[in-house]
């Protein structure tokens, strides 16, 4: 691809923090909350199950978390409680009351 200058009708360029800003405000009022947990999921699993999961959204105050096989699933399941409560003192108190688990292959 080569570079020609804009066209008059064209939208002019953006910068990449009100993209990025747009994205969030569409995520909804949680993003900030997932975004902080996500960038310290490692923290609130550890490090084997962080290889295999991830959280995806909040729901109110349920934390969804991925996993990318059943069995990660089953054990995900298990540790919910002190999960979610890993994940609250990061967050902050009544932000996150419990876990549910999504099997994602990939």
């Amino acid at each position: 691809m080569t570079w020609r200058p804009a066209r008059p009708d064209e939208d002019p360029p953006r910068p990449i923090e009100a993209s990025l800003n747009q994205v969030v405000r569409g995520l909804g009022r949680s993003a900030p909350l997932l975004v902080g947990l996500t960038g310290r999921w490692a923290e609130v699993v550890g490090p084997t199950l962080a290889a295999h999961t991830r959280p995806v959204r909040m729901d109110g105050e349920v934390l969804v978390v991925a996993v990318d096989e059943p069995a990660w699933a089953t054990e995900v399941r298990y540790l919910a409680p002190e999960l979610a409560r890993r994940a609250e003192a990061l967050v902050g108190a009544g932000r996150v009351r419990s876990v549910r688990v999504v099997v994602r292959a990939g």
